[in-house]
């Protein structure tokens, strides 16, 4: 299967080969091949040939993908080569809908909101510090825009998925 992956505005192409006994990964054409690998739910891990473990964790919600490699995220668009050819032909975009909330992507606590209600934001921008696992993690504007309602307070649990804010 191939895919059209964008991810933080770099455009990739994707395929994914299963054999009988192993599973490759082509990414820009450069190829991993992966000696071992685990699927359970939504949690991949894999061990590529070189041996280096990588575990790779994909939330999906309405319009993207936040996909999570060892402590690093990155949103992904993802598009199925033949999704993509129909929508070039027929005039119409596969881009994914702007995203109007912000949402946890994992359990933990609030250490600071970086915004105020009314405040305009660029893609990239400090949002909110989560703590997890002993870790502060910034989670960062996707896109433009402007904070219309922010959902929680410092030092307040957030579960997976929690809507922290919205945009307009």
């Amino acid at each position: 299967m191939i895919y059209n992956v964008k991810v933080n505005d770099k455009d990739y192409k994707l395929e994914l080969i299963e054999g009988p006994k192993n599973f490759e990964v082509k990414l820009n054409g450069r190829v991993f091949k992966l000696n071992q690998y685990q699927i359970s739910g939504s949690r991949l891990t894999t061990i590529l040939t070189d041996n280096r473990p990588f575990e790779l964790e994909l939330v999906k919600d309405d319009s993207a993908y936040d996909c999570w490699l060892d402590s690093q995220v990155a949103r992904c668009e993802v598009v199925d080569e033949k999704t993509a050819r129909y929508a070039s032909l027929t005039g119409n975009s596969v881009a994914a809908k702007k995203q109007l909330v912000l949402k946890a992507p994992m359990p933990g606590l609030v250490v600071r909101v970086e915004v105020e209600v009314g405040q305009k934001v660029n893609k990239g921008d400090g949002l909110v510090i989560v703590e997890a696992m002993k870790m502060e993690n910034e989670l960062k504007a996707l896109h433009a825009g402007v904070v219309k309602e922010i959902k929680v307070q410092e030092k307040a649990p957030v579960e997976k998925n929690q809507v922290l804010i919205v945009f307009e």
